[in-house]
């Protein structure tokens, strides 16, 4: 199978992309147990870090690691998208059943399945196609967002979908009007599939991700506050002013930029952290490496003390994310030490564990 020119080669752990999918827990944790509606400086700031962004990082991170994967000197293009369907046939009934508990939560996984589908028709793209289809994915998601919120402004709402709908419903949700709809979100995973594609480990493209994420998010931020000033703030959901808005989750262009431009600074700062001080944050690196078995442990306990760890306070909001961080990170260390792969990790990754015992069982008999 062809390879991109520069890219790694096989797949390894990059530690610093485990650190960020970390960061990406502890953003939505943020979310999650709030204060996200305060109006002083600190209230403010708390919702500035986090709300919006930590997904986006998600996004951005599943991409790359769809591209590492595709990647592998050990599995074929076929492979690949066999993994990345088995995945999605499993990400897609664990995220509708836990929409249906008790939580006030938008829950992602299902939305991910699609995401990965997505990655499986398009890892055999070459970096021009991918490209052009990200940058597409930019221009048409949001507008095509914007007019179904426009044309059925009932059904064009973010609402998630849930266990038990229809599966036109469920469809409708996940492709283009739920609350991670796949029209705008594929740009950001797009782009991640990009970067998945390219030497992680150049200090050149850190400091690229850095310095272009930083500007990416600043730039979102001075246009939408510019354009607002001169066209007028956006009005009715579907007015057309709303392509201005880069409030978090508005599905619009100058949130998505900025948002994706935050996650690459996010990413850049962790591949460079990882490398610097690897033995200093491995706890935190293996916490990141069980990030989907740790995103539904705290679903579960939203679902089960959901009263207790909600906060209005920005204070008793990071005390409690600390204390799950904590709590998270202590699990992963020991769970590492034992065992190569997360309690869920290691079902994602059936596919490749079964043609490992097929190869050693044809190995064997070969042998005898």
């Amino acid at each position: 199978m062809a390879r991109e020119r520069g890219a790694v080669a096989a797949v390894e752990r990059i530690p610093g992309i485990d650190l960020a999918r970390l960061l990406a827990i502890a953003g939505m944790l943020a979310v999650h147990v709030g204060p996200m509606g305060l109006t002083d400086p600190a209230g403010r700031l708390y919702a500035v870090l986090t709300h919006g962004r930590a997904s986006i990082l998600f996004g951005l991170l599943a991409g790359i690691g769809v591209s590492l994967l595709a990647q592998s000197r050990s599995a074929t293009r076929g492979e690949t998208r066999i993994r990345l369907v088995w995945q999605a046939a499993l990400l897609l009934p664990l995220g509708l059943w836990l929409q249906n508990l008790d939580i006030a939560i938008k829950v992602i996984l299902a939305h991910y399945a699609m995401l990965f589908l997505l990655g499986a028709a398009c890892v055999g793209l070459a970096t021009r196609s991918l490209a052009a289809l990200a940058a597409a994915a930019l221009a048409f998601g949001p507008l095509t967002f914007q007019l179904g919120r426009t044309w059925a402004p009932g059904t064009f709402d973010r609402a998630p979908v849930e266990w038990g709908d229809t599966p036109f419903a469920i469809a409708h949700g996940l492709l283009l009007s739920g609350p991670y709809p796949l029209i705008t979100w594929a740009a950001p995973f797009l782009l991640g599939m990009l970067l998945g594609r390219q030497d992680l480990r150049q200090p050149r493209l850190r400091l690229a991700l850095v310095v272009g994420g930083a500007m990416l998010a600043v730039i979102a931020a001075v246009s939408s506050t510019a354009l607002r000033q001169f066209l007028g703030e956006p009005d009715a959901p579907g007015g057309w002013l709303r392509l201005l808005d880069d409030g978090p989750h508005s599905q619009m262009p100058l949130w998505i930029i900025g948002s994706t431009g935050s996650a690459l600074l996010v990413l850049g700062l962790s591949l460079a952290a990882a490398d610097r001080l690897a033995r200093l944050i491995w706890p935190l690196v293996a916490a990141g490496q069980l990030a989907l078995t740790l995103y539904v442990a705290h679903i579960l306990a939203f679902h089960w003390f959901g009263s207790t760890l909600r906060s209005q306070q920005v204070i008793d909001g990071l005390t409690v994310v600390a204390a799950a961080l904590a709590a998270g990170v202590l699990f992963a260390v020991l769970w590492r030490s034992r065992l190569p792969r997360g309690p869920l990790e290691s079902l994602m990754a059936v596919p490749t564990l079964v043609r490992r015992w097929r190869r050693v069982r044809q190995e064997d008999r070969a042998r005898a």
